[in-house]
């Protein structure tokens, strides 16, 4: 959290964050959850955009704990919640991009690919969607639905 606060406090003008992360297990959904909590207790007038990535169904057998946990902490904690799916993702890489046995660099590059489309209006001048808060006014039509 130092490193996040230097670079809070050297920003011109700091509107929110961006985190990406997955919820099946591990670091994403332990390490990202509490991330995202202390950066909401922290900078609590702060937008918190998250792009998590939801997994596939699989043999692990606290997968299932590990995705309620961190859904409940991006219930409370982020303001805007892309939800990107896993198999959705290999899907893809394998009919539209004709991969067949897709790995995860390339599913990697799918959710840059998706990352920077979203927030193409926030690099580039214009006169609509040119901040953090106009881009999810847009999309989040009351707060309690941000997913």
């Amino acid at each position: 959290m130092d490193m996040i606060d230097r670079e809070a406090d050297g920003s011109d003008s700091l509107e929110g964050f961006v985190l990406t992360h997955s919820i099946a297990g591990g670091t994403g959904s332990g390490m990202g959850s509490y991330l995202l909590e202390q950066l909401n207790d922290r900078y609590p007038k702060k937008l918190i955009q998250t792009y998590s990535v939801f997994p596939n169904a699989s043999d692990v057998v606290v997968q299932p704990y590990n995705c309620m946990l961190s859904f409940k902490r991006l219930t409370l904690n982020a303001d805007a919640v892309v939800v990107l799916d896993n198999t959705a993702l290999f899907r893809i890489a394998a009919d539209r991009l004709h991969i067949d046995q897709p790995t995860v660099a390339e599913t990697n590059s799918l959710v840059s690919t998706v990352m920077s489309a979203s927030t193409t209006t926030l690099r580039y001048p214009g006169y609509m969607n040119n901040d953090l808060i106009g881009l999810l006014a847009s999309l989040i039509p009351t707060p309690r639905c941000h997913f």
